[in-house]
């Protein structure tokens, strides 16, 4: 039952933390339309580490479930972010070992550096292009 479990996640995985987490820092859009946020979310116990999640909504919206997740990965070790315009956010997540920087669209892209996006049926009608 138990590597059942751990072969079919991936494919019933969402794109959702869930609220878990704790805020590392918050990047306001150049017009301030946006605000993009960088979450830290600790797993594994003593063996674990992090993954990082980078949500994104309109600044003026009060409707928290217009929040969209739109990157995660483990976490490197330097984190930034950077609004290179006002729909496209640069995230850095990088190390001298690995390197999960990406540039995204925040309107039609989504980052899932564990590939589940791409593979998850319960996303399969997601409007996102999922990059890999």
């Amino acid at each position: 039952m138990l590597v059942a479990y751990f072969n079919l996640r991936p494919y019933f995985s969402t794109f959702d933390r869930s609220e878990r987490g704790d805020l590392s820092y918050s990047m306001p859009s150049r017009n301030g339309e946006y605000t993009a946020e960088i979450y830290g979310v600790p797993y594994g116990g003593a063996a674990g580490g992090v993954t990082i999640w980078v949500d994104v909504w309109k600044t003026n919206d009060s409707d928290a479930s217009r929040v969209k997740t739109i990157y995660r990965a483990e976490h490197h070790g330097n984190n930034h972010l950077e609004w290179e315009s006002e729909n496209t956010l640069r995230i850095e997540n990088w190390s001298e070992y690995s390197d999960e920087t990406m540039t995204l669209n925040i309107d039609d892209e989504i980052y899932d550096g564990r590939g589940w996006a791409c593979r998850s049926l319960r996303m399969k009608d997601h409007s996102a292009r999922q990059i890999l």
